[in-house]
């Protein structure tokens, strides 16, 4: 057969379904391989006993056969591949997770199709920093601002966690950049350097000291970049610093982050103009200038300071508290004006938690509050090609968020019961400066309660089986009652919904093979979607429902096992299956009730082949099959299917001053076009946002030895 056709072959989407699903017939009855534990729930590069997995969700450690949810658990390994420049690879390796990227920095991210609302930025998805929140109380999240390399580990929670995070649908993110990764005395340093196509470039340097009752840990990130299109260059520096100090039973931990992001925004295109010149930023129309005569970007500088303190009370009593706060001065220059936003953020909260265990029966309950506030000041002007001109509008917004919860579990034997509920609460105040004897605008959605109940049975020493039901709460952000056309929009109305869900995990052999699948039902009320004016500039509506139903699935196989040969071969699959749907849904005289919902494809299947050799060498290849989606309501003109491939080698050596680590990694071996981050529902059918095609990345890495000073 001719090169051409095996490749023509390898890109069909249903040689890719064939694939997943031959493959996970074949490797069920193979009982004479070993197999590595590695799933959608947690995964890890060397073999772990099912109930030896220990997960953070709920605000609680769970032992894997009993978390009452989806949940998903990423490495520091799983963050570095591809050189560890995106969070994009790990994350879109998870069934129903999806992360977007639009250019270098501007990144999309959603949960079971929670990207809906989300036309830039992380939205609907609550994000925690060390236990701190990151997402504001305005809703929004500023996950650019982090680099990939600082990230230790990720556990992503699928699907409403309002009993416990409060306010958000889509799910729950909580990263930790900690000291957990040095166990012994000692200081170590550790520094990278990396560099690639379009003018890549990122350089890392991070310094732990671990002593009795003291961890520190000092990170400092830069990278930069060109872009594949015009108008997308990026820059970022980042500098973080973590101190935990005990005194005896009292634990303190301070962080301090400071992040300097820039980066341009070409803009979408339309189909012509995708397909004639990808690499092109937004163009003039006759109406409008392009972004690179705008200068069209974004300037984002933020600082942020926590403090948390955790005191054991007494063996059954812990207390956990926490207060932060954050400055942002934020400079976007878009098509149609220039602004600039000072925002001011701060928040607490605090969880006390009863433990109390008796044979097998383990009871633990707790309870807590949570409160975020946020005062900023936005600014629209004019830009006059790249400068702000004469002043437009200038308000003054505040949101303030509110949550306390109680949460009550109990294990007995193989049965554990989990019950939760959460009170919410959301003001906005709103005051347009900038004409004179304005009054301000004030609002307060009505209190909502949240509860949740989950059931675990352990069918067997490898199995269990879990029943979930839990209602979800998501308030307008502030970006969405003050979006960029500058009008206020106090009576849009909070997402509200219910979900079930029923999960199964099946450690089939004991730390070789897993299998895990999850089937689920979420109805949303009053679902927030963009629109856009004539001029480009958006606002948003309730658009009535939405109906979000399908069903995730991962399984894994490890061929050969380094511990019994000098090699080993792991094979991962996943695939997941949402035909969501738009339900009474009518925007004037039109009906898109029973239409698919916008951006969110009916398949994706993931896919991930390990290679490694006992002396360090190693082979890593990864792909992402996504099927077509809709760009807007209506559904008349879609994103093509695309299938991503990449891959990663490299050699890591072991000396007596510490390891070394040299890759060359590639992104997108098939040379597709495709468009990573879609603007949904954009004026002029604006929709395609060019991912670059064929691209390289190399580099090396030292992490010292433990030493002494």
């Amino acid at each position: 057969m001719p090169f051409s056709s095996i490749y023509l072959l390898l890109r069909h989407p249903r040689f890719l379904f064939a694939v997943t699903i031959l493959t996970g017939i074949l490797i069920v009855p193979g009982e004479s391989y070993a197999w590595q534990y590695q799933s959608d729930t947690v995964m890890k590069q060397s073999i772990t006993e099912l109930d030896s997995i220990t997960v953070t969700a709920f605000r609680q450690q769970y032992r894997l056969h009993q978390l009452p949810a989806s949940t998903v658990h990423l490495t520091q390994k799983d963050v570095a591949f591809m050189g560890g420049t995106s969070l994009l690879p790990a994350v879109n390796l998870v069934p129903g997770v999806r992360m977007e990227e639009r250019s270098p920095g501007s990144y999309r991210f959603s949960i079971r199709g929670s990207l809906l609302r989300s036309p830039f930025g992380v939205r609907n998805i609550k994000i925690y920093l060390n236990n701190v929140p990151l997402t504001d109380a305005g809703g929004n999240t500023y996950l650019n601002l982090l680099p990939a390399g600082m990230v230790e580990s990720m556990d992503i929670l699928k699907g409403p966690a309002a009993s416990t995070y409060g306010s958000g649908t889509g799910g729950v993110v909580l990263l930790q950049t900690g000291n957990e990764a040095q166990p012994l005395t000692g200081n170590r340093i550790s520094a990278a350097v990396a560099g690639g196509s379009f003018g890549l470039f990122r350089q890392q340097l991070t310094f732990k000291h671990k002593q009795a009752g003291s961890n520190i840990q000092f990170y400092q990130d830069h990278q930069q970049a060109d872009g594949y299109r015009q108008q997308s260059a990026l820059r970022r520096d980042a500098v973080a610093l973590n101190w935990q100090q005990q005194f005896g039973q009292h634990v303190f931990t301070t962080q301090v982050l400071y992040s300097n992001l820039f980066y341009q925004t070409p803009g979408g295109l339309n189909l012509v103009q995708y397909l004639q010149n990808p690499r092109q930023a937004r163009p003039a129309t006759g109406t409008l200038p392009g972004a690179v005569a705008q200068n069209t970007s974004v300037s984002n500088q933020t600082a942020l300071v926590s403090l948390a303190h955790q005191i054991r009370i007494s063996d059954t009593w812990q207390l956990q508290s926490f207060i932060m706060s954050s400055q942002t001065r934020f400079v976007n220059p878009f098509i149609t004006n220039y602004e600039k936003r000072k925002e001011n953020n701060w928040g607490a909260g605090s969880t006390l938690q009863f433990i109390k265990k008796k044979g097998t029966t383990i009871v633990e309950w707790l309870t807590g509050f949570e409160s975020t506030n946020q005062q900023a000041g936005v600014l629209n002007f004019g830009n006059k090609r790249g400068n702000a001109d004469t002043l437009q509008l200038e308000d003054n917004l505040r949101a303030a968020q509110w949550f306390a919860f109680s949460q009550l579990s109990l294990q007995v034997g193989h049965w554990r019961f989990d019950g939760g509920i959460s009170l919410n609460q959301q003001n906005f105040n709103y005051h347009r400066i900038s004409i004179p004897g304005s009054r301000p605008e004030s609002r307060q959605l009505n209190t909502v309660a949240t509860p949740r109940l989950s059931i675990t049975r352990k069918i067997s020493a490898a199995a269990s089986l879990q029943f979930v039901v839990s209602r979800g709460f998501s308030p307008p952000t502030l970006a969405e009652i003050r979006p960029s056309d500058g009008n206020f929009y106090g009576d849009l109305q909070a997402e509200v919904g219910w979900n079930t869900e029923l999960g199964l995990r099946w450690n089939l052999i004991p730390g070789r093979l897993n299998w895990s699948a999850s089937i689920y039902r979420f109805v949303l009320d009053q679902a927030i979607v963009r629109r856009n004016s004539a001029t480009g500039t958006e606002y948003f509506v309730n658009a009535g429902g939405t109906l979000q139903q399908g069903w995730e699935t991962t399984l894994n196989w490890q061929v050969l096992p380094l511990q019994s040969t000098i090699w080993q071969f792991s094979l991962q699959v996943g695939h997941c299956y949402q035909p969501y749907l738009f339900k009474q849904y009518k925007q004037g005289n039109i009906d898109y009730s029973g239409n698919p919902i916008t951006g969110v494809p009916i398949h994706v299947f993931s896919s991930r082949i390990q290679l490694t050799h006992l002396k360090g060498l190693y082979i890593q290849v990864q792909g992402n099959g996504t099927a077509a989606l809709p760009l807007n309501d209506a559904n008349d003109e879609q994103a093509d299917a695309y299938q991503l491939i990449q891959a990663e080698a490299g050699w890591r050596i072991n000396q007596a001053s510490g390891s070394w680590h040299f890759f060359i990694a590639a992104d997108n071996l098939f040379n597709q076009t495709y468009s990573l981050g879609n603007d949904i529902n954009a004026a002029g059918r604006r929709y395609y946002n060019a991912a670059p095609p064929l691209n390289i990345v190399a580099g090396i890495r030292f992490n010292g030895r433990s030493f002494l000073f």
